[in-house]
């Protein structure tokens, strides 16, 4: 019998080029018909000559993280060779804007925005009403939600818009995507008109934090722009701290958004966050301060409500809201325009009145429509709104969005789940995964209260192996911390691992080492402590 040779294994499609995908997109643009979106939309001959310079740059081998990545701005912000607000061709693009196309995205064309930003229900445009995404009867949300309402409809992956009383959680909570408001000053407003921040809009949160993370940085023309601190917390933490409201705040709520919010808690929880109940009424009422500029005027209302926040947010990791409390129609809107601002604005105006940060993520199922929750927390604990919000979306992403921080191996009792792991917990560290060393390494029993390993190089001959451990990011004042109440005999030091990183690590002085058990063979603390647990505390091998 004749046996036929096996079929060769498919060989994956490659992704489709950035001239493919922007060909797509305005095939996509023509289907949906929805010219409310758009005040100017580029000719497609001009995207596709950006395009074709995106692919021409990745074909020389220049790397760029957003090549193939489609993006819409609020026509208040900026976008070199177009018109903002009517006015004159930019020379120059909003820094923003500019980062993500150094990065390889490809701008499709300005969205429709009230030229000021202050059309919270979009309504009363100056270019025409943008109705909601998936409900032509109800509004889209705020000024910049034609930005918003672009990423919904996957015209294009994302867009920058505003945010100053929840322009830029708003329309993401009505329209079933991802909507960041980052620490003010974080993005640069350079180029933008006035408001309180810049806002991103995203169909993924892993793809909103790396194009956040792109846009970030002083660009040394913003006087407000602002750098990341040397303590920022990199994660959340397996055991968060997360504050919801009582239910006496949740009066109001559409049967939707009621059910989005308590399917978020829930959710929340089973992940392992502690949730508890806490009054936020001060907060929600000094929002309405923005109607009454509330920037400038009332400063003792603003302040004392700030410090009340502070206070809050720093018994927990997070506060957890509804986005709004329901989604009106344009009818409503166009007949109390004031009324159905202040109810979209509850939950989302009084963030950058205080100085937060927040992210608002899809949290209910299809039938019930779309609706989100925001995740609200102190200036610069940015990460931990993102990890919180990846709950909700189901999504991980592989790195931090601020950008300083140092590697940090551990072996022993700083291990997840191991006695000593709360002080990086504390710290504000962030697991990146688990490693190993290279040859050459030992792993000794130390005499300490609770039990740890001491690892050390081995110097000349004797027993060694490749160690298993766990891979930390911590800030660099959370490391100088870290290292500064490192007791005897552990000492920081550069250590080699298989793949030929020199990372910092905990290891052991030699000199504890010279009298500590033998424990390499184990070639990892959670399988020595494994053979414990199971044989009690014998045979652990030779003294070093």
């Amino acid at each position: 019998m004749t046996t036929l040779p096996p079929e060769p294994e498919p060989v994956p499609a490659p992704p489709p080029s950035s001239y493919q995908r922007v060909i797509a997109a305005y095939d996509r643009i023509a289907e949906v018909d929805r010219p409310d979106v758009w005040i100017t939309l580029r000719p497609v001959e001009d995207a596709l000559v950006d395009a074709k310079a995106v692919d021409e740059r990745l074909r020389a081998g220049a790397d760029l993280p957003l090549a193939g990545t489609l993006v819409a701005v609020a026509d208040v912000i900026d976008v070199a060779g177009l018109p903002t607000a009517g006015e004159d061709v930019c020379c120059a693009g909003a820094t923003a804007v500019s980062r993500l196309t150094a990065a390889g995205a490809v701008v499709i064309g300005k969205t429709n925005c009230d030229r000021f930003g202050g059309d919270l229900e979009h309504t009363h445009s100056p270019y025409g009403a943008v109705s909601a995404a998936l409900n032509t009867e109800r509004v889209s949300g705020s000024a910049s939600s034609g930005a918003a309402v672009a990423v919904a409809l996957g015209l294009v992956d994302l867009a920058v818009g505003t945010d100053t009383a929840g322009a830029g959680r708003i329309p993401a909570s009505l329209n079933g995507i991802v909507g960041v408001k980052p620490t003010l000053g974080l993005v640069p407003k350079t180029g933008a008109a006035p408001c309180a921040g810049i806002a991103l809009f995203a169909r993924s949160l892993t793809l909103g934090q790396r194009a956040l993370g792109l846009m970030t940085g002083p660009d040394g023309i913003d006087p407000l722009a602002r750098d990341w601190p040397p303590d920022v917390r990199l994660a959340a933490g397996d055991r968060p701290r997360v504050a919801i409201p009582g239910s006496d705040t949740l009066t109001g709520l559409s049967l939707q958004s009621r059910s989005a919010f308590l399917g978020a808690v829930s959710a929340l929880r089973a992940s392992g966050a502690r949730v508890e109940t806490v009054e936020v009424s001060a907060l929600l009422t000094v929002g309405g301060l923005i109607h009454d500029d509330g920037f400038t005027a009332d400063r003792q209302r603003v302040a004392e409500a700030g410090m009340l926040a502070l206070r809050m947010l720093s018994e927990y990791d997070a506060l957890v809201l509804p986005t709004v409390a329901d989604h009106p129609s344009v009818a409503e809107a166009l007949s109390d325009p004031d009324g159905v601002a202040k109810r979209l604005e509850r939950f989302t105006a009084f963030v950058n009145l205080l100085d937060l940060a927040a992210v608002t993520v899809p949290s209910s199922p299809s039938d019930l429509g779309p609706y989100g929750v925001s995740v609200v927390v102190r200036p610069f604990d940015d990460q931990v709104a993102i990890d919180l919000a990846a709950v909700l979306t189901d999504e991980q992403a592989d790195f931090p969005y601020p950008a300083p921080g140092a590697d940090l191996v551990v072996f022993g009792a700083q291990l997840r789940g191991q006695p000593l792991n709360g002080s990086l917990v504390a710290a504000g560290a962030r697991f990146t995964g688990l490693v190993r060393t290279g040859e050459g390494y030992r792993m000794l029993l130390l005499p300490t209260d609770p039990p740890q390993p001491g690892v050390v190089p081995v110097s000349a001959t004797g027993e060694h192996t490749m160690l298993s451990g766990e891979r930390w990011r911590l800030s660099p004042a959370a490391l100088g911390a870290f290292a500064a109440t490192l007791p005897a005999p552990f000492v920081l030091g550069r250590i080699r691992l298989e793949n030929g990183e020199t990372p910092l690590a905990v290891l052991c002085d030699q000199a504890a080492a010279a009298t500590a058990t033998e424990l390499t063979r184990y070639q990892c603390w959670r399988a020595y402590l494994r053979f414990v647990s199971t044989a009690g505390p014998r045979d652990l091998g030779r003294p070093a």
